[in-house]
């Protein structure tokens, strides 16, 4: 503006230089000014991108002390404080912005969605008026003002809105429904109905659309009408779906039960039923049992007439699976209505999940691998099916075939797959890796793994124990172990680690302390070689840090037990430390 200025002084008439040096003398502070808040308002910008957000609004103050008018600043003072959970604050900064410069769309539209959030209809209304004066094309703001006019009970002015709407958009099946709604809010029926009357006009061969419309009279109490336009559309389409439901619908609201309850079961079990409707026809049973358990044997006589012939659609088969866990029936019959499914849809998403969380909690290594490797044939780019079938082939040693897998899910995931899983992935590879041999890979994958999620604890546990087998950064595993045990401090498995490294810090007396928690000396022998939790080696660790704490004894009888575990987990040395009776490494 004040370049705007200068440039029309320059433009007048000559005048002498006396003059027109006193005049720019006049607008220099005001140059000045301008300058001094663009330079501030710079620095604050490039910090709030910087995301230190203290400075930038100190920053952003500064420009108001300079130009208390601004809008600019104002606005951004009220987002940074609406980011830092200021609501009230950042709120009455945009307000002052939209106040300062009232024709900015952007600042209106930041004002109208904090009202909208509050549920603040009064305060929400005038801000998305002025902004349909601004933007008169956009009819999601006249949208939303219709639903707010609603609200508040401007009935006429929500119909001169959809007028607008029209204009723009043209007649639509949803405008007409709604223009209808408001009219018969208002009680002025006939409007009511012209606009359902159009509605046909408009589509005479949308048949769904005059079921619509028929439900609509029907809800208004004109049955008659209502029912000569059902009949009417039965002459065109007789097995429509939706024509179908709404008859249903006729009978149960008219009272007439039992020719409802006749007419579902009839339509349910019918060849020509198209599969939807069968869905829709379940969920009716479904929704009865709920209300009254004492329509039970009749859903369980729909299911049996239902399955006696096969299905081909699997949301059917969903719907039984669906009904057994209503009932309670064992989980295996579930999981075999879970097979059907597979078998008419082999990638149903539904089933393959469900069957894959049931393999994994039976430990079945075997049917984890099965769905898994169905899930990654229709579902590639799902991590999951990745990730527990690497698990399954670890398992059975296939180490390379699982790496493999795995490198694959982590090359096709998609952005949103949960952080959590990613990281399991990255562990159970960093787990492979290492008894691969290949230590530096099993390392980077971990720390992967601990960037995606930094209290995985199974990671924790892994990275800290084989970097305390290399007596290597046992400062860095102490301190991941220690994170492990005080979020599960009875899991025995974390506090073998943690003693562990304790021990190969040299800090024998606290190693003890943790690993009697494991190992506890006052058990029996026979408590001790029956607990199926305890390991050879763990048990191991317990007489390597009693020897090196000069108790002998209790150091060889934990070795001989150890060895009596015959589990394949002990070191090759535990032979030589009971015939030689000493710890050695």
């Amino acid at each position: 503006m004040r370049s705007e200025q200068i440039k029309h002084l320059i433009s007048l008439p000559k005048v002498g230089r006396g003059v027109l040096f006193i005049l720019l003398l006049l607008l220099a502070p005001d140059i000045k000014a301008q300058a001094n808040f663009d330079y501030f308002y710079l620095e604050a910008e490039k910090c709030r991108l910087a995301e230190d957000y203290s400075s930038a609004l100190d920053l952003y103050r500064h420009c108001l002390d300079i130009n208390p008018e601004a809008p600019e600043a104002l606005y951004n003072i009220g987002l940074l404080h609406l980011f830092l959970r200021s609501d009230s604050i950042g709120t009455s900064y945009i307000r002052q912005a939209c106040q300062r410069d009232a024709n900015n769309p952007y600042y209106l539209e930041t004002l109208a969605a904090l009202y909208l959030n509050r549920r603040d209809a009064e305060a929400a209304i005038p801000v998305l008026e002025k902004m349909a004066s601004l933007q008169s094309r956009r009819s999601d703001i006249l949208s939303q003002l219709v639903q707010l006019y609603s609200t508040v009970g401007e009935t006429d002015k929500a119909i001169g809105a959809l007028n607008r709407i029209e204009l723009l958009e043209g007649a639509s099946p949803q405008l007409s429904v709604e223009k209808f709604r408001l009219y018969k809010e208002k009680g002025q029926l006939d409007s009511a109905f012209i606009q359902l009357q159009t509605l046909c006009d408009e589509s005479p061969h949308d048949m769904n659309l005059r079921i619509v419309v028929g439900s609509q009279y029907m809800q208004a109490g004109d049955t008659v009408k209502a029912l000569e336009i059902y009949d009417e559309v039965r002459r065109q389409e007789p097995t429509n779906t939706n024509l179908q439901l709404a008859t249903m619908d006729y009978l149960r609201d008219s009272g007439k039960e039992e020719g409802y309850r006749r007419m579902r079961d009839s339509l349910l079990c019918h060849p020509d039923s198209p599969a939807q409707l069968r869905v829709l026809l379940l969920k009716s049973y479904i929704s009865d049992v709920q209300r009254d358990s004492t329509y039970a044997p009749q859903l369980a006589a729909a299911f049996d007439t239902l399955f006696s012939r096969p299905q081909q659609d699997p949301q059917v088969y969903i719907m039984k699976a669906a009904y057994q866990i209503f009932v309670k029936q064992p989980q295996e019959a579930v999981m075999q209505t879970m097979r059907q499914v597979l078998e008419v849809d082999p990638g149903n998403e539904t089933a393959l999940r469900e069957l894959l969380q049931y393999y994994a909690e039976q430990n079945d290594g075997k049917g984890v691998e099965d769905i898994s490797r169905r899930g990654l044939n229709y579902h590639p780019e799902e991590i999951a099916y990745a990730y527990y079938l690497g698990m399954a082939l670890a398992e059975q040693k296939k180490l390379d075939d699982a790496a493999e897998v795995l490198q694959q899910g982590l090359r096709v995931r998609t952005e949103e797959v949960h952080p959590g899983l990613v990281s399991n992935v990255f562990a159970v590879l960093g787990d492979i890796y290492y008894q691969q041999e290949k230590e530096s890979e099993a390392f980077a994958a971990y720390d992967s793994a601990l960037v995606y999620m930094d209290d995985n604890i199974m990671c924790l546990n892994n990275y800290a124990y084989y970097l305390s087998l290399k007596n290597e950064q046992l400062d860095k595993a102490e301190e991941m172990s220690y994170r492990t045990i005080r979020k599960e401090p009875e899991n025995i498995t974390y506090l073998d680690t943690y003693a562990w490294i304790l021990f190969m810090k040299g800090d024998f007396a606290h190693a003890r302390t943790y690993m009697d928690k494991v190992v506890n000396p006052e058990r029996t022998d026979a408590e001790l070689l029956a607990d199926k939790e305890l390991q050879g080696n763990v048990i191991e660790h317990a007489g390597d840090v009693y020897a090196n704490l000069g108790e002998m004894e209790t150091a060889l009888r934990f070795w001989k037990l150890a060895k009596q575990k015959k589990d394949n987990t002990c070191t090759p040395l535990l032979r030589k430390k009971i015939k030689r009776k000493k710890y050695i490494k």
